[in-house]
């Protein structure tokens, strides 16, 4: 017995397909389907369930021929109405049969501010190792000279959570870790023995509102914090308007959280001592609207009987 599946995009409706396949569809049967619909290869369509409560990109669903459409679905979506669900796809550039013995990663490569930001998308034998992939990393981009050093490190909840050696196993990494690498400046190469490197994140009005994206930052022995913001505006590739606007704290989470901002220009930040459960907070409000994560190209899909 055959039963009838309709497919709608998620926005604008610019995906509307009627499945009419077995009573309970296979993973091929679904891609296949919605392939015909996209004019592409079945084979380059990956398929990602959603968060049962946000409707965002929940886990990657590998390919099986015996995967079943129920099982890609979450149980109830509940913004939506009982008979819905939410799935999202994306077009890969290769055969999602390379995933067997590969690895897919997202990286973001973050500039001289971290309002320059590049997409690259690699993937490797999953026996490689970190230096591969930012040997990668460096064939992918055109860079102004020439570049050894590189940092490659995993966000979670806006703050950095990882910075990973160039010999450790790129399979210890998570399906979806949100990936970021830059070049280590010359300042951190060169520091002094009494230069310390920091965390610093973005937050609003309370540390645990956080956004953006964290990044290490050198606090130079017996710097005037007069020089330190201008270091940092510099980094984040702020305007005078628009960084006149951030405040600018010291944030301590351990044992509790607590913060104090910052008022005098003439403090010396390397006075302080920095632990691991330390940072710099940048406190303001982002203005940039942004849906999902940059460099993410799934698009979500309806699915309702």
């Amino acid at each position: 017995m055959s039963r009838i599946y309709e497919i709608t995009a998620s926005e604008k409706n610019e995906l509307r397909l009627y499945l009419e396949i077995a009573h309970k569809p296979i993973n091929d049967e679904v891609a296949s389907h919605v392939a015909t619909y996209l004019n592409t290869d079945p084979l380059k369509l990956r398929f990602t369930s959603s968060h049962i409560t946000f409707g965002t990109p929940s886990s990657v669903i590998k390919k099986g021929v015996n995967t079943i459409l129920k099982k890609m679905l979450p149980i109830r979506y509940q913004s939506l109405p009982a008979s819905a669900n939410l799935l999202y796809y994306e077009i890969l550039d290769f055969n999602i049969v390379e995933l067997e013995t590969k690895k897919f990663f997202v990286v973001l490569w973050l500039g001289a501010t971290l309002k320059e930001m590049d997409v690259i998308k690699i993937l490797l034998p999953k026996n490689a190792i970190i230096d591969d992939l930012i040997k990668e990393i460096l064939q992918k981009l055109s860079l102004p000279g020439p570049t050894n050093r590189v940092r490659l490190f995993e966000v979670s909840n806006f703050k950095i959570l990882k910075e990973y050696k160039s010999n450790n196993l790129i399979c210890k990494i998570q399906e979806n870790a949100t990936l970021y690498a830059e070049e280590i400046t010359q300042d951190e190469i060169e520091r002094g023995i009494d230069d310390k490197v920091i965390q610093v994140y973005h937050f609003t009005t309370r540390p645990s509102c956080a956004h953006g994206i964290p990044f290490k930052f050198i606090v130079k022995a017996g710097e005037l914090f007069s020089a330190t913001k201008l270091r940092l505006q510099a980094r984040l590739g702020m305007n005078e308007a628009d960084f006149a606007e951030v405040k600018i704290a010291i944030v301590q989470e351990m044992p509790n959280v607590k913060f104090e901002y910052i008022i005098s220009d003439n403090v010396v930040l390397s006075h302080d001592n920095w632990t691991s459960g330390k940072y710099l907070g940048l406190d303001y409000v982002c203005k940039t609207e942004r849906i999902g994560i940059v460099g993410d190209d799934r698009k979500a899909i309806y699915i309702k009987e």
